[in-house]
């Protein structure tokens, strides 16, 4: 799997497609999601903690990852799909 192109790809899905009904829970603000393949410049970690700086007006891709459970590539990750 290229990692980037999968980025790409979740980047332009996330302006057209809704979150999956079926997904659960919360972000844990690890972070994992925000150092994938670079380093978010906004992110901001602190004890242990992914802080964004930019929480208020994140783009479509952060606000609504992981939109479908097939996008899921982190974990540990505070959200999971119901069957």
């Amino acid at each position: 799997m290229n990692h980037l192109s999968e980025k790409v790809k979740r980047a332009a899905t996330s302006l057209l497609l809704p979150v999956d009904k079926a997904r659960i829970g919360n972000c844990k603000n690890c972070g994992a999601c925000c150092m994938f393949v670079y380093r978010c410049p906004f992110l901001n970690l602190e004890k242990h903690r992914a802080i964004c700086t930019i929480h208020r007006i994140r783009p479509p891709m952060c606000r609504k990852y992981p939109r479908t459970k097939a996008e899921q590539i982190h974990k540990p990750c505070g959200y999971s799909f119901i069957n």
